[in-house]
């Protein structure tokens, strides 16, 4: 299954519920195909319940448009506190964050590079200290939430 078209069609399953699709990753477990979509939406975070609800209504998509013939396994979750950000809307959303970014290829000798979120302009994410990558330079950028911000009481 190519993935690029299983993740078009799963954030069009995703469209009305209020969810976004965040990432997708595919693998296999026992030997059957496994669909890791890890989703959010803008206000309330997800719940055990949301995941579960949004389980039922991915697993019944897949199955009537016949993805996976013979069976597969479908795990369905919150992207977490250092969730991927992806899309220029999330970077324009998460800006003053901490972030941390992996790149394609390395720049002034590093492929890894950490600072806040300053803004998105012209396709570039712009980092504090000045940095500035292409998105399509990027492998993966995640948020880098400081200690105090995991362990912070409700």
């Amino acid at each position: 299954m190519d993935k690029s078209k299983l993740e078009s069609e799963i954030e069009k399953a995703l469209d009305a519920s209020g969810f976004e699709l965040i990432d997708l990753k595919l693998g296999s477990h026992n030997g059957k195909p496994l669909i890791q979509a890890f989703v959010d939406r803008e206000t309330g975070g997800v719940l055990l319940d949301d995941c579960a609800v949004l389980s039922e209504k991915l697993g019944e998509f897949l199955d009537a448009n016949n993805f996976y013939a013979d069976g597969y396994f479908l795990e369905v979750s919150s992207p977490g506190m250092d969730r991927v950000v992806r899309k220029e809307k999330d970077f324009k959303r998460f800006t003053g964050q901490q972030i941390k970014v992996r790149l394609k290829l390395p720049v002034n000798g590093s492929r890894v590079y950490y600072g806040d979120i300053t803004g998105f302009e012209n396709g570039q994410v712009l980092l504090s200290g000045g940095l500035k990558f292409r998105l399509e330079d990027i492998d993966e950028a995640r948020l880098n939430p400081a200690d105090e911000e995991i362990f912070k009481k409700k």
